[in-house]
């Protein structure tokens, strides 16, 4: 009698354990697919906050591509998650008719930006979507080709917003007649291209900056206009240098591999 009983209390325990295993691999599943969900989630929302944060034809039609094939990709995983969902396959369908729509477009005009707020936006959407490209990289959803090319296309138009601030402040300058000020915002939008100009890309605009200064520096010979101006762009000259040390210590994280490595919402 006492071997069943005996046999009945281990059998007991051997359900009890495997009851308590299923429950927590139960559990563990379910944080799970609420932290991918919440994760998914988070990543739809930042790059539709990118589609509106870009101004229209800012971004070149690859990079387009990218953002939205990340949107539908993101759609196409929380529609697997939440079948019931019926907006996720609303926005899948929605997502793939605009991109249809882009890679059907042409244009190449360069937009230029003169808002300062929207510059500081513009500049947080390209580091958002830089480190989402050095990711996908990382998870060989991109060729290191594929990537650099990328990557270099977002640099560029990192410093292409740089240049566009400095020159509507040099534009903003010249409108309260001070042409000394201007000249400085001239003088700091070029000093940006000239490193990156090795390949010669920036000539054309160098070129116009410095024509620009040179039409200023003749302009501003009149001592008065000089000494009134000198006070403004020595406030303005350290105001301008801190906002460019700021900025460009900030692009210096994107090449940092261990920045975008921290950053685990798309992973």
């Amino acid at each position: 009698m006492s071997i069943y009983i005996v046999s009945s209390i281990i059998l007991l325990l051997v359900l009890l354990a495997a009851y308590a295993l299923i429950s927590q691999a139960i559990e563990r599943r379910r944080v799970h697919r609420q932290r991918l969900l919440t994760a998914l989630k988070v990543r739809q929302r930042n790059f539709r906050h990118m589609l509106t944060g870009f101004p229209p034809h800012f971004l070149s039609g690859d990079l387009m591509t990218v953002v939205y094939r990340a949107l539908i990709d993101t759609c196409e995983q929380l529609h697997k998650l939440e079948p019931s969902d019926a907006t996720h396959a609303a926005d899948l369908q929605l997502l793939s008719d605009q991109l249809n729509a882009i890679k059907q477009s042409t244009n190449t005009q360069r937009v230029r930006l003169e808002n300062p707020e929207q510059i500081k936006e513009v500049r947080q959407h390209l580091q958002e979507l830089y480190r989402f490209v050095a990711q996908q990289e990382a998870l060989k959803a991109l060729t290191k080709v594929q990537a650099a090319a990328f990557m270099d296309q977002i640099k560029r138009l990192a410093l292409q917003s740089s240049v566009d601030g400095h020159v509507a402040q040099a534009k903003k300058a010249q409108q309260l007649g001070k042409p000394r000020l201007a000249i400085h915002y001239y003088g700091l939008a070029r000093k940006l291209l000239l490193p990156e100009n090795a390949n010669h890309a920036y000539d054309k605009q160098i070129a116009q900056l410095s024509g620009l200064i040179t039409k200023l520096e003749q302009h501003a010979t009149h001592p008065a206009t000089a000494e009134a101006d000198g006070e403004g762009t020595e406030s303005a000259a350290e105001d301008t240098n801190k906002t460019s040390t700021s900025l460009n210590k900030e692009w210096d994280k994107f090449g940092d591999e261990d920045e975008w490595k921290k950053k685990q919402l798309y992973d």
